[in-house]
């Protein structure tokens, strides 16, 4: 499920195109009539959405910067598609004239990249609003007395506004103005990338995670039999509840050491309900005596549990819990314990994170996944494997790699048994390590 947050009228055209897709019923949407509602609406959904997807880049700033979000966060770009629309028809309305404009929102690059198409030269008004983050550099208010300074100075004829605030209030005050709207083909891809990353998202919250215990040695010393039996019963008693919270399984490794095998999407949750301050399932209860834990998640219980043991390690003597991820990064319950791998701030990981639309830790495990394999003979089911998601988001991440100029389709794998035949794929690895940059 993905949520989509905007003003009615960009709601009413993402639903229309989700509905052409087939797929209206895994949005939930959520309107506004000012973008500075956009943070308490996304709290609304981010119990039951992957992704939130802002019509604009104004609201999803708001969001950035309030923070607190799980679900991943993201905004429908305007592509050049949208801007030669408007352009289209300014030069009807000009009787084929461009005026002088000044423009907002819209990359610099796509605005000159558009015009040059076109053969005419680029506006040199361009308002970045936003940084590479998405953080605000303007407020509403700046941006449109951007738009009437340049307006009123002589330097433009008309403006070019991407803000249905800013629309509106320049044309209330006389001002030359049009807006640009995302186009049915700009919505649509980025729904399909909104539903691709939702689809990996919910592959790995059903990896495998395993809450690994252990005792200290002190209490597994020899000592009178009957307190020794009260004092395991007690520990298995208090594990098994702790496991049915957990919705896993406990098992035995040896005296000192127990797992709970379950889900990342469990432990994601208990990490969720840590951050907020409530009572969370990475802390045990009834247990007594010392003892260390520490959580692991994987595609297979061994990767699962040999995380689970670098947890133990980190947490050893220092009362607090750890979990280690997949891709190294490490959440603790005392942040300042150990250096977080929170966020990846490469910057040939983001940039390729932006090309291939997925989060930069997401990238780094395709890329961990594809080096496990024959980068000439890539599967959807193969990569399904090695990266921990379901074939069809493979074949998505796939489509992806080939439109961003990473990899190409080389043949079809006929199995001679059941199944569908598979899109070969010949990966560029070297070309897409190159692009990452040497710290990958």
């Amino acid at each position: 499920m993905i949520g989509i947050i905007g003003p009615e009228d960009s709601i009413r055209l993402v639903q229309e195109v989700a509905a052409g897709e087939g797929r209206a019923e895994e949005v939930s949407v959520r309107t506004y009539t000012d973008p500075e509602q956009a943070p308490e609406l996304a709290r609304e959904l981010d119990d039951v959405c992957q992704v939130l997807l802002f019509t604009g880049r104004i609201p999803y700033s708001f969001a950035a910067a309030a923070g607190g979000l799980r679900a991943e966060i993201d905004y429908i770009r305007h592509a050049g598609i949208d801007l030669y629309r408007t352009l289209s028809r300014m030069l009807l309305a000009g009787a084929g004239q461009l005026p002088r404009v000044s423009v907002d929102t819209i990359e610099a690059d796509t605005v000159r990249e558009t015009y040059h198409d076109i053969d005419l030269a680029p506006p040199t008004e361009i308002l970045p609003i936003a940084d590479s983050s998405g953080l605000l550099l303007s407020s509403l208010a700046e941006v449109t007395a951007y738009h009437r300074e340049r307006y009123e100075s002589g330097a433009v004829e008309a403006c070019l506004t991407c803000l249905g605030a800013v629309h509106r209030e320049l044309r209330e005050r006389g001002v030359p103005v049009w807006r640009v709207e995302h186009t049915r083909a700009s919505v649509r891809d980025a729904l399909r990338r909104a539903w691709l990353a939702a689809e990996v998202r919910q592959s790995r919250a059903t990896q495998i995670a395993v809450m690994m215990i252990e005792v200290a040695e002190s209490a597994t010393r020899p000592q009178d039999p009957y307190q020794a039996e009260r004092q395991r019963l007690r520990l298995r008693e208090a594990l098994l509840e702790h496991a049915e919270r957990m919705r896993g399984r406990l098992n035995t490794i040896d005296d000192r050491t127990l797992v709970i095998t379950t889900t990342r999407g469990t432990v994601e949750s208990a990490i969720a309900r840590h951050r907020a301050g409530h009572a969370s399932l990475l802390t045990l209860r009834g247990v007594d005596g010392e003892h260390t834990v520490g959580f692991g998640a994987g595609t297979t219980i061994a990767a699962a549990e040999a995380n689970a043991r670098q947890a133990l390690a980190l947490g050893r003597g220092g009362g607090d819990t750890h979990v280690v991820f997949p891709d190294g990064e490490i959440y603790s319950t005392r942040g300042s314990a150990v250096k977080q791998r929170l966020r990846e701030t490469a910057p040939g990981v983001l940039r390729v994170s932006e090309q291939l639309r997925l989060g930069p830790l997401s990238t780094r495990r395709l890329l961990e996944a594809l080096h496990q394999m024959d980068p000439n003979q890539v599967t959807a089911r193969g990569l399904a494997d090695a990266y921990g998601v379901e074939a069809r988001s493979a074949r998505r991440l796939l489509k992806a790699l080939r439109a961003a100029g990473f990899a190409e389709e080389v043949g079809v794998h006929v199995s001679t048994g059941a199944g569908r035949p598979q899109t070969v794929y010949r990966v560029a690895l070297q070309r897409l390590v190159g692009a990452i940059g040497a710290d990958a």
